[in-house]
């Protein structure tokens, strides 16, 4: 597997089995969010992006919850000041490089089926827009 196909896989992964993401309509809105949303931590730092982007009280706190169940963002007391974890920090990267979201629709699970580790989220991305 090259380091393309690595991140790929793993982004797949994280919408549509972490995040349990539908892949019809417009999946591509959801995934311009969670990036989105992961550029903008801490959340106290910009709320008014974070209601723009996320809109009603209830839909934050579900959004937010979701990231923080997908262990892409941490928190202590409140939501709001939640900080990105290391999983949280290399998808923000990889996300960032995605030139196209069409070529999630070529990936598949990362690691035929074996759970990520935590070395997951230490592989360098580089910065480099992804494409297939």
């Amino acid at each position: 597997m090259n380091a393309q196909e690595h991140v790929l896989d793993h982004v797949y992964t994280l919408f549509y089995e972490e995040l349990n993401l539908c892949g019809c309509g417009n999946p591509e809105e959801a995934y311009d969010l969670v990036r989105d949303l992961l550029g903008l931590v801490p959340f106290y730092d910009n709320p008014d992006a974070v209601r723009d982007l996320i809109g009603q009280p209830g839909a934050y706190h579900m959004v937010l919850s979701a990231l923080t169940h997908a262990d892409l963002i941490g928190h202590g007391s409140s939501i709001g000041g939640s900080w990105l974890t290391d999983k949280g920090r290399w998808y923000l990267a990889a996300l960032r490089g995605i030139a196209d979201w069409d070529v999630i629709d070529d990936a598949g699970y990362p690691h035929v089926g074996v759970e990520c580790t935590d070395g997951c989220w230490r592989v360098p991305i580089g910065g480099q827009e992804t494409t297939r």
